[in-house]
């Protein structure tokens, strides 16, 4: 997302007029997720994708059409057509796509609110000081392309226009943050007898949540370091790779990293901010490094701890940080280890893909089965019934 607000806020500083479209609710399968953003060229210099194809075609035009105009409007896309070589739509869903044009023509107005380069300076400015923040923009109404930007700790930038029901949209469009997922708010026209309604003019805003990119950081600059971090890259995560040999902390090794630091292991570790976006792989050259960067991550409140090798090994690890440190088995739960998801991965490459393909099925909270799945089980069985003995599995996870 912020790819698409940096490129639009270089666009309206040069003065240029285009319009964004976003996906602001979806129905069944689509190509797209809600909050997928494209930014609509007049020249053909689009910026990003809701989907591609005749769907795509059809929210292009219409973008055309508000750069002209200025007049926002909702477009539908309706994928559902029965399947048929001649067939275009057949994902089987419906998606929403709001388009709207935006142009630099109150850019000399700095302080005001209403300014569409102030906004997307201000969200911009949030997003890379990793604060919560999200836009929130009426998509249907008698005030539709307004919006505002929405914090949780100071009065938002910009106003709704939604007279009585704007306090309830704001608090409605802080909940959403809070919630950290993007959502269309409906609220329905108050009829003079006091009922609610639908009706043509009733209200949505859509509620975009900016969330941070999440960041990967890559413990051990190894042979699968290297695949891993272009892959990551390209799946929009902020790559960090650490080493503690210069040699293989070499940024010219990791191009499409954020950032390359060859530094201590641990102690780097143990200073490095972290939070619920920050996904945490171990890849050391030796598992007493691993583990060492383990104990400096088990507690923190990331999103992902995975620390690579076979099962056997891990249980032994596990074990041992147990027995030794004293350390309560069910906070093993957490890590997946033996790491990545089993699609028998051989090659760095490959182990590369099986690790990324782990996070984004956690990122995304999708529904495979992690290697680490059989054992989190296993000893989830074992500590509520520890007189029953479970053979320590031999199948081998990725290895270095």
């Amino acid at each position: 997302m912020e790819n698409i607000y940096v490129a639009l806020d270089e666009l309206l500083t040069k003065g240029e007029t285009v319009a964004v479209a976003t996906i602001v609710d979806v129905k069944g399968s689509v190509p797209r997720e809600v909050g997928a953003k494209m930014i609509i060229h007049p020249y053909g210099r689009h910026v990003g994708t809701v989907g591609g194809g005749c769907g795509e075609a059809d929210v292009i035009k219409a973008g055309l059409e508000a750069i002209q105009t200025g007049a926002p409007t909702t477009v539908r896309v309706d994928l559902t057509e029965e399947i048929s070589m001649q067939a275009l739509g057949v994902c089987g869903g419906i998606m929403d796509v709001f388009v709207e044009r935006m142009s630099a023509e109150a850019r000399g107005l700095a302080a005001d609110v209403t300014s569409q380069t102030s906004w997307v300076a201000a969200l911009l400015a949030s997003v890379r000081a990793r604060e919560p923040v999200a836009l929130a923009t009426v998509v249907a109404g008698p005030s539709a392309g307004k919006r505002a930007v929405i914090w949780l700790d100071r009065p938002p930038l910009g106003d709704l226009g939604l007279g009585e029901l704007e306090a309830r949209a704001i608090a409605d469009a802080q909940e959403v943050l809070r919630n950290r997922q993007h959502k269309l708010l409906r609220y329905p026209d108050l009829s003079p007898a006091g009922r609610h309604v639908r009706s043509p003019a009733a209200v949505s805003v859509f509620v975009e949540v900016q969330r941070r990119a999440p960041e990967l950081l890559i413990v051990g600059a190894g042979h699968i370091a290297v695949p891993l971090a272009q892959i990551a890259a390209l799946c929009d995560f902020a790559v960090t790779v650490l080493d503690d040999r210069p040699s293989f902390a070499d940024p010219a090794r990791f191009p499409a990293a954020r950032r390359v630091i060859a530094a201590p292991l641990r102690e780097t570790v143990r200073d490095l901010p972290m939070d619920a976006d920050t996904f945490v792989v171990l890849v050391t050259r030796g598992h007493s490094h691993d583990v060492e960067c383990l104990l400096e991550v088990l507690d923190r409140p990331v999103a992902y701890i995975g620390m690579i090798g076979s099962q056997r090994r891990v249980d032994a690890v596990f074990k041992l940080l147990a027995e030794e440190q004293g350390i309560d088995p069910a906070k093993f739960d957490r890590v997946y280890a033996p790491i990545g998801l089993d699609i028998g991965a051989r090659t760095p490459a490959e182990i590369a893909v099986c690790i990324m393909a782990e996070i984004i099925n956690v990122y995304r909270g999708g529904p495979a089965t992690s290697l680490s799945d059989r054992r989190r089980a296993r000893d989830q069985r074992r500590r509520s019934a520890p007189n029953i003995s479970y053979p320590i599995p031999t199948a081998q996870g990725a290895s270095r």
